[in-house]
């Protein structure tokens, strides 16, 4: 879900391979209804809506499914996204991941990367509706991400408005992304480079243009500036003549080519060419788990445990546990997709102890909230921070409250789960009890301990308190002993 088209891609994995069974996009320009409060019109709204129920027709009888739903910057900004995402689940039961514009930079880097062969050293630019992408790459992996805040339809309704093509907007245009530019780290401006490449909707109409002016489709400063002068020269949008590109896409053309202008301009940039690949392919092939780290969230909970010196042969403990009342409850309570979530907090939830260990489960959330998660959503990544914040102690419920009914469900339940796991270990005693039964209601779930109560007395104790912290998030713990 970009700002400026929805894309739709059924795909299926075979032998090691994507098959691509069916693609479309729909101009949704969800940007153009941003104000400067970042908040969304309900026409923007609307025709996104409208753009998913009518892709909910292309795979609602496919069988069994695997369905990710990606949002980039418009969704990002937005401040009353909830909103829309609400209505969204209403036609498409998936969570949306809104991602962080490093997530959407690396998974263009990865879409790339499994298109096309690359070299030892890249410099990927990605022109989308509402931010700009700036990757550097060694072979299969980005070794720095950027985001940038400028794209083709915010810059086309702040410099292009009314379709008119002038000198002056082109200049405010390229100055605004220069200031952009600017704020990238050293590193990419060492022209060290030995593949430049530009992807998606934006480059590749400047690539059409290339094509129809000068027989192929490089892009380099001269030539920039001669399509710019021929824009200037037609004056309107509606006076251009390109004939290999989309009527709608040349409204757009402007404010591109003013962005990828001042890349050529403040980078040391000589040429570019186009990129097959990009956003959508390195979420399909990531969903295959076609790559050589198969896993990317396995790889950065793994990377955080490694720096913060988790203990993780408790951590693995506190896993199977949790597995354990994962597969008692999911069912009944509607948490079949939550499954990775829990499995992330169990093997994190001690991450704090390295600062400090007496609240080390309020520093493990700040830790999770704060840091870049490679492969992680922004709701994905707000959720693990909730769940290890509120795996022990006194609950913070001040958040939770602010939820939607459905959505404040769901992590309460999460937040019971990981709560269990982490007691059902306290004091790290191997094997101390065995659970021969757990059950779950819509309120409740029960425990049945295959151990006599009297010799665990204080654990009966941990588990009365954990009643009460429990029942404020509307949930009865029930437990007994054989």
């Amino acid at each position: 879900m970009g700002s400026n088209s929805f894309h739709l891609v059924i795909a299926r994995e075979q032998d090691g391979s994507i098959q691509l069974l069916h693609k479309e996009k729909q101009l949704v320009q969800l940007a153009d209804g941003l104000n400067d409060d970042n908040l969304l019109s309900e026409e923007a709204m609307t025709r996104g809506l409208a753009c998913l129920q009518d892709f909910k027709q292309r795979f609602s009888a496919v069988p069994g499914p695997r369905v990710r739903l990606v949002a980039t910057h418009t969704l990002r900004v937005a401040r009353n996204r909830e909103q829309f995402i609400r209505a969204a689940y209403d036609i498409l039961p998936y969570p949306i991941e809104v991602v962080s514009g490093h997530e959407e930079a690396r998974l263009i880097y990865n879409g790339i990367v499994h298109s096309q062969v690359l070299a030892a050293k890249n410099i990927v630019i990605d022109i989308g509706g509402g931010s700009t992408e700036v990757v550097l790459g060694n072979r299969t992996s980005a070794t720095r991400l950027s985001s940038l805040r400028c794209g083709c339809v915010s810059y086309n309704q702040k410099f292009f408005s009314g379709g008119k093509l002038t000198a002056e907007a082109f200049k405010q245009a390229m100055t605004a992304a220069d200031k952009q530019f600017a704020s990238l780290s050293k590193e990419y401006f060492t022209g060290d480079w030995e593949l430049i490449l530009g992807s998606s909707g934006s480059v590749k109409a400047i690539c059409e243009a290339m094509l129809q002016f000068h027989g192929d489709e490089l892009i380099t400063l001269p030539r920039l500036k001669q399509l710019r002068q021929q824009l200037i020269n037609w004056g309107h949008v509606d006076n251009i003549v390109l004939d290999n590109i989309e009527k709608k896409r040349t409204h757009l053309l402007a404010a591109g080519l003013a962005i990828l202008t001042s890349f050529f301009r403040r980078l040391p940039i000589l040429s570019l060419t186009f990129a097959n690949g990009a956003l959508r392919e390195g979420v399909l092939y990531e969903m295959a788990g076609i790559e050589t780290n198969s896993d990317i969230r396995q790889r950065t909970v793994d990377s955080l445990a490694q720096l913060y010196h988790v203990d993780l042969p408790h951590a693995e403990k506190v896993r199977m546990t949790m597995l354990n009342l994962f597969n008692a409850v999911a069912d009944e309570w509607q948490l079949q997709h939550w499954q990775r979530t829990l499995t992330y907090s169990a093997i994190l939830h001690e991450i704090g102890i390295h600062i400090n260990s007496r609240a080390h489960h309020k520093h493990g959330a700040y830790i999770i909230a704060n840091s870049d998660l490679p492969g992680f959503g922004e709701a994905q990544q707000h959720m693990l921070a909730l769940l290890i914040g509120n795996q022990r102690k006194k609950l913070d419920l001040e958040r939770i409250e602010t939820m939607e009914p459905e959505q404040k469900l769901t992590t309460e339940r999460l937040i019971c789960l990981i709560r269990l796991a982490v007691l059902l270990n306290l004091g790290r005693v191997s094997g101390r009890l065995s659970i021969a039964k757990i059950a779950a209601s819509a309120n409740s779930i029960s425990l049945t301990f295959a151990e006599p109560r009297h010799r665990f007395s204080l654990f009966v104790k941990d588990l009365q308190r954990e009643q009460k912290q429990l029942k404020s998030l509307n949930i009865d713990l029930n437990f007994s002993f054989i």
